[in-house]
């Protein structure tokens, strides 16, 4: 069967919208998705899955299986850009293992659905490895440019994650390869690390896509858990676009907000409630 041109643009901007995989929650929005290649939150599955084991939790936790999970949602952004996001993570309570689940819904003139199972376990004192499945699924409306249709991709994700004390600071190394099946053009390969200071302070960095097939950009976060408040705040930039964002923390529940800054485009503002149990 003859590809036409507009089959030929429908696979292109599926690549296009497939990567890299964002899980835009007000934490990863609010840090520029610096801490995405070292992901120890519920969107482990997401990003990388080798975080999955050392899953964060926080308030009273007395469940044998540590787990968290969040609802979040763009409430302001381009217009006709619609998303909608809930992410679950959960892991034994020596941090041998870990496992977790991830969906993505979002219209801009297509409509996504996109979905995430992922596991980890720990492969030495220091070291942790995961794998995740990724299903996405493509609806494009037809416009005077392009005929309609529909793409479907299942691709898998590896990552590792190297966790240490360095000069009395908790230091994360990631590496993250993304679509090592090669459904729509990878493998994609993102590095990240992050460290935990002194009063509260967590730094993070993600080099996305070393292989350069979408522009290798920097994402850098900081993260300050103001001590004895419940308050939270966030700054960073994705490859030079700056975001801000805050969560309250009240029992085992956050509440976030993230605005960040897009150069060409409009503004994003996204909201999300975490729950840890």
């Amino acid at each position: 069967m003859a590809v036409t041109r507009s089959t030929a643009l429908l696979v292109v901007l599926a690549a296009l919208v497939a990567l890299p995989a964002f899980a835009q929650t007000p934490f990863h929005e609010a840090t520029g998705y610096g801490f995405a290649g070292v992901s120890v939150d519920e969107t482990a599955s997401y990003h990388n899955p080798a975080g999955l084991p050392l899953l964060e939790t926080f308030g009273m936790n007395v469940s044998p299986w540590p787990s968290r999970a969040s609802l979040n949602a763009v409430i302001d952004g381009p217009e006709g850009y619609n998303e909608f996001s809930a992410f679950y993570a959960g892991r034994d309570s020596d941090r041998a293992s870990g496992w977790g689940a991830g969906y993505i819904s979002a219209e801009n003139g297509f409509d996504e659905d996109s979905f995430s199972l992922g596991y980890g376990q720990r492969a030495g004192e220091n070291l942790t490895i995961g794998a995740s499945i990724f299903y996405q699924s493509l609806e494009f409306e037809a416009n005077p440019v392009q005929a309609g249709g529909d793409d479907d991709t299942l691709s898998v994700d590896l990552g590792a994650m190297y966790r240490r004390q360095i000069a009395l600071n908790d230091w994360r190394f990631g590496l993250w390869l993304e679509d090592i099946s090669d459904e729509y053009g990878g493998p994609f390969v993102q590095v990240g690390a992050a460290v935990q200071l002194p009063a509260g302070v967590e730094i993070g960095a993600t080099l996305w896509d070393l292989t350069d097939e979408h522009d290798t950009w920097l994402g850098l976060g900081v993260e300050w858990d103001v001590p004895n408040s419940g308050l939270i705040l966030r700054g960073g930039a994705a490859d030079g676009d700056l975001s801000l964002g805050a969560a309250y923390q009240f029992t085992n529940f956050e509440v976030g907000l993230s605005f960040a800054d897009t150069d060409g485009s409009d503004d994003f503002i996204t909201a999300g409630v975490t729950g840890s149990f």
